[in-house]
């Protein structure tokens, strides 16, 4: 098997999902917004009070250094595939698969104040959501839905990755 790289919304369950996946897998796992702050050694909200655009230039860098890793579970940042390149890298890393989790659920789950875009209440979340929902859909090889316990979550990604690695997809 190669890489599976998770993608979705902040608070869609990237993190707890790889998680667990990469434990079944026996697989490492890294959570690309951990894996910068510890490379910049400040926080995720601290990188974004010098400017979107930077903490944006080194979620790309760390794309960029993750391609060349192998059976690893990675989740992603919700904004990581806004930049066609990051795109790129991630599409060469691994299976991309896409933890669609229902709005209203994120929402009622999600803790605003370490969440940079979210500082000014969840509204934004909607708008976000509608601006990023087309690339999710374009770059997912694979698309879980996330409104179901964590075990059952796991299990349908690994059904549908055994699906299509039958397939020859990948």
């Amino acid at each position: 098997m190669t890489n599976i790289v998770l993608i979705g919304m902040t608070g869609s369950g990237k993190t707890t999902i790889g998680k667990e996946l990469a434990s079944r897998l026996k697989f490492p796992f890294i959570d690309m917004d951990d894996y910068i702050e510890e490379q910049a050694g400040q926080s995720i909200p601290e990188l974004f009070e010098q400017g979107e655009e930077l903490f944006r230039s080194l979620e790309t860098d760390v794309c960029i250094k993750l391609a060349d890793s192998t059976d690893t579970v990675i989740s992603t940042g919700g904004g990581a595939v806004l930049k066609p390149e990051n795109r790129k890298w991630l599409k060469q890393t691994g299976m991309i698969v896409w933890i669609d989790r229902p709005i209203n659920l994120i929402v009622k789950d999600i803790e605003t104040a370490h969440r940079p875009l979210l500082k000014n209440g969840t509204d934004a979340l909607y708008t976000l959501f509608e601006k990023r929902r087309p690339i999710y859909e374009a770059l997912a090889d694979v698309t879980v839905r996330n409104d179901q316990s964590l075990s059952e979550t796991v299990d349908d990604i690994l059904n549908q990755l055994n699906k299509n690695d039958t397939k020859g997809d990948h």
